[in-house]
């Protein structure tokens, strides 16, 4: 999926396009960043927020994309809130309004209905806050076609977090640097979520003696929260998939 997108085009191949906005950017009226930056909720929750703009390290979250599994909607007269959760923090709020009345292309992208809880869907909007609480003020909502697409996107997410730091994981370079960096789009393993899935091959991929410790993980994962990483672990090691060799930090794939 990520080697569709122009990524040069989309500010994710340099020429500023990652810079945090200085005070002259923000003080522009009218002027905002048109990148959507692909991101995860533990993104949107822990980003820099000052007055409107958010920052996550040197990105600025303007207008973004997530993918997730609904897992809340309340319907109103005038917007839908959605639940959205894809594994790497709590569920984020998700807003679309309803704009029938206005015949801009935003308010085309908006549903007239409301789309039912265990959906997976892309979300494009722009983030925002009120009250001290983040959100997501959706333009457009979209229902996976294709499963594929939740492991394409975390492999966006970690392509545009190397280039903005300056490198490239090994997937896309071709290093041979470990890990989820050489998960391959579609090779979730069936039965695990994304998170699961990269955890379980992150370990796999390690064959120190010790095995795959925590922290590791974490480095790897680094958009990830340690709590989403640490259930993630215990599932995999209830269901036989892991197991903790020298403590109870480092563990080993029981399929390697």
């Amino acid at each position: 999926m990520w080697n569709n997108q122009d990524f040069s085009q989309s500010g994710f191949g340099g020429g500023g396009g990652f810079g945090t906005p200085g005070a002259d950017d923000r003080k522009q009226k009218g002027v905002r960043r048109s990148n959507i930056v692909p991101v995860t909720v533990a993104q949107v929750l822990t980003a820099k927020h000052d007055g409107d703009v958010f920052v996550s390290g040197n990105v600025e979250l303007s207008q973004v994309t997530l993918v997730g599994l609904i897992v809340g909607v309340n319907e109103t007269p005038t917007r839908i809130d959605y639940l959205v959760d894809d594994m790497t923090g709590p569920p984020l709020d998700v807003k679309q309004f309803n704009n029938a009345n206005d015949e801009n292309e935003q308010a085309q992208n908006v549903a007239s209905f409301a789309l039912p809880v265990n959906t997976y869907v892309r979300v494009y909007g722009n983030v925002r806050a009120f009250g001290g609480k983040r959100s997501v003020n959706a333009h457009k909502i979209t229902p996976l076609t294709d499963m594929n697409e939740l492991s394409g996107h975390i492999l966006e997410v970690i392509y545009a977090n190397a280039q903005q730091q300056g490198s490239t994981p090994a997937a896309f370079s071709g290093g041979d640097k470990k890990g989820v960096v050489a998960m391959e789009t579609g090779n979730q393993i069936p039965g695990l979520t994304p998170l699961q899935s990269q955890i379980q091959m992150i370990i796999r991929s390690d064959r120190s003696e010790g095995g795959c410790s925590f922290d590791d993980i974490c480095k790897q994962l680094r958009t990830a929260a340690p709590k989403a990483i640490r259930d993630a672990l215990e599932f995999l090691s209830t269901e036989g998939h892991i197991y903790s060799t020298i403590d109870e930090e480092h563990f080993q794939a029981t399929d390697i």
